[in-house]
């Protein structure tokens, strides 16, 4: 459904002989779903995104395929215009979804896993089979200088500048930020991360096709493991179908 969500990508492939679902997110530049032609950061998920994503996996589950989740993934739209199109209801889905598969999922940390994005994508709590980070990815719930500034929100103006005038009170506060933001950029680190059991494995990228091709096979070789349907019936085709995509 390339026409849908363009910051999420999705679709089927193979590894070792054997089908795989994958799910990408873009970084970049993609199309504003809110006004079409004007540009919108990449490496966040909006609703089309959402929905897309949250259909493909529920196919992939009812088709019996494993899926593969790989990450470079900020967190969610937010604003005004994203409440308003009901946001929260489309990444509930999302959640609902990846939280009740019982198929195979693995979940790859390409760089960037902050927010509820990195939950709403298979994240570890979300219990997939082996969650696998790279050397370069950065695992954190809020960015180091976004904790920082919630934590000192109240001392803030809308713009995110200290308010006091008071050079002693400011010197306090510009010290605490700094504090704050280092210490969870330092928590972000991949290697402090799988030291807190927050990752199962650290990987160098040349390694990831190996590791993946391992993992889907043990998932078709797993007892009581089903058995892929007839390709003739997927749910994959009825989603194809539905959305006119390319035959």
């Amino acid at each position: 459904m390339p026409q849908i969500g363009e910051e999420m990508i999705c679709g089927v492939g193979k590894l070792g002989g054997l089908y795989a679902g994958f799910v990408i997110n873009r970084q970049g530049l993609v199309g504003d779903p809110e006004a079409p032609r004007a540009p919108a950061p990449g490496g966040i998920l909006y609703r089309g995104g959402i929905a897309k994503i949250s259909a493909f996996s529920r196919a992939c589950n009812d088709d019996g395929i494993p899926l593969i989740w790989l990450q470079d993934i900020s967190g969610f739209d937010i604003g005004k215009e994203a409440e308003a199109h009901g946001l929260l209801a489309f990444g509930s889905s999302l959640i609902y979804t990846n939280s009740t598969n019982t198929t195979p999922m693995f979940t790859v940390l390409l760089r960037k896993a902050s927010g509820a994005g990195y939950y709403a994508m298979s994240g570890l709590p979300y219990d997939p089979v082996v969650q696998l980070s790279t050397c370069l990815s950065r695992l954190s719930v809020m960015e180091g200088r976004t904790l920082a500034i919630a934590t000192y929100n109240t001392k803030l103006d809308d713009d995110f500048q200290i308010v006091t005038t008071d050079a002693a009170e400011r010197a306090q506060i510009e010290a605490g930020m700094r504090e704050v933001e280092g210490r969870i950029e330092g928590d972000m680190d991949p290697f402090v991360a799988a030291r807190q059991m927050d990752t199962d494995e650290i990987i160098e990228l040349g390694e990831l096709r190996g590791y993946l091709r391992a993992l889907v096979e043990r998932s078709y070789q797993t007892a009581g493991y089903r058995r892929v349907k007839n390709p003739r019936i997927w749910s994959l085709h009825d989603l194809r179908e539905l959305t006119g995509g390319l035959r």
